[in-house]
């Protein structure tokens, strides 16, 4: 089966244009809207964008998916911007948009899951009404340095005031030097392949096919300086379990690695605790990039989801 994937964008209310992807028609009795993570795009979701269509036939879904400010091919993030509030608003711009007023399954991958209890504290409205279900994939309702990156937890205190520094120091010293060299990109891949190694293990569990190792490197190489360490310092911010009760009375599914080394299952269990109508899906093996590394189990979840609320 082809999938045809149309591209196109929005434009925030403050001017920022966002890459958006859809594929599917508009009069489909259900969207599914994949919302990707820190340093991610649209292509994480590549299988599900593939595999969705498969299982439920062509024309009783439609896919939308689209890429955060500064990430992917959307516009880079003005300064003051990187915040999970504005990606709730982003959020919104894509529901009115593309999406329209049909029933939505939100599925929300590591910081795109966070946008979506940004976007239940700001716009509870929005849930039950137009998000119908939700996939919290590989993300966290707060307290994000809690054993992340396999730092021992006497040292979470520590990490949580060192790292934002470190990485907006390293951002914008390769921003700068990218600017000199005019070889922002050539830089950026650079830096991640040296890194290869190192990052393969933090993000990815067991024997990762290395296709999408590449795609998750290819996807890091291009995000700039200033997004990746401000995103990073508003996910530490984030704490926000008092909002998955907007989420009670809808369908959820949580997902998670039990080799996640940047959000331990710790993360998933605390969500399930506080969301207590939802499921809590367990995959051995599996690191962050859930949806890349168990395709088939996520996208079917999704699937089930799809069915619930068409």
């Amino acid at each position: 089966m082809t999938i045809q994937l149309e591209r196109s964008g929005v434009t925030a209310a403050d001017g920022v244009r966002l890459n958006v992807e859809v594929a599917g028609p508009a009069d489909a009795p259900v969207t599914v809207l994949l919302v990707h993570g820190w340093t991610c795009s649209t292509r994480s979701w590549h299988n599900q964008v593939e595999g969705l269509p498969q299982i439920l036939g062509q024309d009783a879904v439609r896919v939308v998916t689209y890429d955060h400010r500064g990430h992917g091919r959307s516009d880079a993030a003005p300064a003051g911007s990187t915040r999970l509030d504005q990606l709730a608003d982003d959020l919104v711009t894509v529901l009115d948009e593309v999406v329209g007023d049909g029933p939505v399954v939100y599925a929300g991958h590591s910081m795109g899951g966070m946008t979506l209890m940004a976007a239940a504290e700001q716009y509870p409205e929005l849930f039950g009404s137009r998000i119908r279900a939700a996939a919290l994939v590989s993300t966290t309702s707060g307290h994000l340095t809690e054993g992340a990156l396999g730092i021992p937890e006497r040292f979470d205190p520590a990490a949580a005031r060192i790292a934002p520094r470190i990485l907006n120091r390293v951002g914008l010293r390769a921003d700068r030097h990218a600017e000199a060299a005019g070889r922002a990109r050539r830089a950026a891949r650079l830096a991640a392949n040296l890194q290869r190694p190192a990052l393969r293990q933090v993000v990815f569990g067991k024997k990762p096919d290395p296709a999408e190792v590449d795609l998750f490197m290819a996807d890091l190489a291009v995000v700039p300086g200033p997004s990746y360490g401000g995103f990073f310092e508003t996910m530490l911010e984030h704490d926000r379990g008092h909002t998955l009760k907007v989420l009670d009375q809808l369908p959820v599914e949580i997902m998670h690695g039990t080799r996640d080394r940047l959000l331990p299952p710790r993360h998933a269990n605390r969500i399930a605790a506080q969301l207590p109508t939802a499921r809590l899906w367990i995959y051995p093996g599996a690191g962050h990039m859930l949806m890349q590394e168990r395709p088939r189990d996520v996208t079917h979840r999704l699937a089930s989801l799809a069915r619930k609320v068409s």
